[in-house]
């Protein structure tokens, strides 16, 4: 079986070059991530665990309430589970400051009880022509109005090529109508799609993911590993904008000898290994966690899972291809260790910031001055609108780089700007 041949080639691996590890703490140099935007997402059938995980990370920048499906009728539909999600992610977005994003993704939901996921002729019908396009956005804007949300996020996948000139029609047309009313729209996009063949519309803000390397589509390994990330990160490039990277927690486990897989929190993973007394260990080509257990049938599994070193290890990589804007599928069943993590790699400008004493910024009176709004001086310094906004409040401070770009767009000099010297 490959799963075998590929664990044991992995085994053979850490005796001669001793590359796996087991399960331990390392040190993670979060330094390396100070530019850091980070926004997750919480789902509507696991929003109780969802919603406390991001209690625990401070200063997230947005976040996506996953997710408006679609009735047979082909109109957007909401669960009554996701009445429940909105709410509580409502009341931790009014105490944190969290802008909310409605997620719609392309799963039909039929009167007999069967689901179609990811349906392709769906979206075909939907954007098929003006007038169905113009339908499925007043549609689309009637829940985001109703629930007052800041910001759409459209998850349409497995997309027929024939249909892909329509579909970024129907991205240039919804981001018109939410850009009239203020609202940022947020494009997600498979990573086996070949953007670079396609002048994707100029406003949205794309996000691809890097994840599901390997799931259930395949034999057992990790989510993610540094290659597929920096492949991920070069494609990005020739998308407009600002892109953001999708990272994922958690990971899968597949059942030997037949094609069955599940999905696992991290938790989750990391409660099978113990109570199946067996020690993780670490593929240094991903950072992933992986392990084989047996059932009390008999019956032989093997798991491959996230945690917070693997985490870091996918966002190090991306940052280092120059990619600091990162999304997180999905926040709920994470480890306090993982959570940790991400609180200080989400905070460590604003901690650099307080250990120095550095002084507030007059970044918004001179833009005043000079008729920009946050978006539009965003854009020229190339950064997010949030990031912005939470440098100009003084609670993130910018890189030498940054600053240096701030001061080119206000031609003013740094000091006169960040220090209120004149200093060069």
């Amino acid at each position: 079986m490959l799963t075998n041949k590929k664990i044991l080639l992995i085994v053979i691996s850490c005796f001669f070059v001793s590359g796996c590890q087991e399960k331990k703490q390392q040190t993670m140099d979060v330094s390396v991530l100070d530019e850091l935007e980070f926004s997750a997402w919480v789902t509507e059938w696991q929003w109780q665990s969802g919603v406390e995980d991001l209690r625990q990370v401070q200063g997230v920048d947005r976040a996506q309430v996953f997710a408006a499906y679609f009735d047979e009728e082909d109109h957007v539909y909401l669960r009554d589970e996701m009445d429940d999600a909105i709410d509580a992610m409502k009341k931790l977005s009014k105490e944190r400051n969290i802008p909310l994003d409605l997620t719609i993704v392309n799963d039909q939901f039929l009167p007999d009880g069967t689901v179609v996921h990811k349906d392709s002729e769906l979206i075909g019908r939907l954007v098929e022509t003006p007038e169905s396009r113009k339908r499925h956005i007043d549609n689309i804007l009637e829940y985001v109005d109703a629930y007052q949300f800041e910001g759409l996020e459209i998850d349409y996948e497995n997309i027929s090529k024939e249909d892909l000139p329509n579909l970024l029609q129907f991205y240039k047309e919804l981001y018109d109508v939410l850009q009239a009313q203020g609202k940022p729209l947020r494009i997600l996009l498979e990573p086996n799609l070949h953007v670079e063949q396609y002048n994707f519309p100029v406003g949205p803000v794309y996000v691809m993911m890097a994840y599901n390397l390997y799931g259930g589509h395949s034999e057992p390994g990790p989510k993610a590993d540094d290659e597929f990330i920096r492949i991920v990160v070069n494609k990005m490039k020739t998308l407009p904008g600002q892109p953001v990277i999708a990272l994922s927690t958690g990971g899968f486990s597949w059942l030997h000898g037949k094609d069955e897989m599940k999905t696992l929190t991290e938790s989750e993973a990391e409660d099978l290994a113990e109570k199946s007394k067996v020690i993780p260990m670490r593929d240094p080509s991903s950072g992933g966690m992986y392990f084989d257990y047996q059932d009390k049938h008999g019956e032989t599994f093997t798991v491959w899972y996230g945690d917070q070193q693997t985490l870091y290890q996918w966002m190090k990589i991306a940052a280092e291809e120059g990619q600091m804007r990162v999304s997180l599928w999905r926040m709920g069943g994470m480890e306090t260790s993982t959570l940790e993590f991400l609180n200080k790699a989400v905070n460590y400008k604003a901690r650099v910031r307080g250990e120095n004493g550095m002084f507030a910024n007059h970044i918004k009176e001179l833009r005043k001055e000079m008729n920009l709004t946050q978006a539009e001086l965003a854009e020229r310094v190339g950064i997010g609108r949030t990031a912005l906004s939470k440098i100009e409040n003084g609670a993130y401070y910018p890189s030498a780089k940054t600053m240096k770009k701030i001061s080119d767009v206000l031609n003013k000099p740094i000091g006169e700007i960040f220090f209120n010297t004149n200093i060069s």
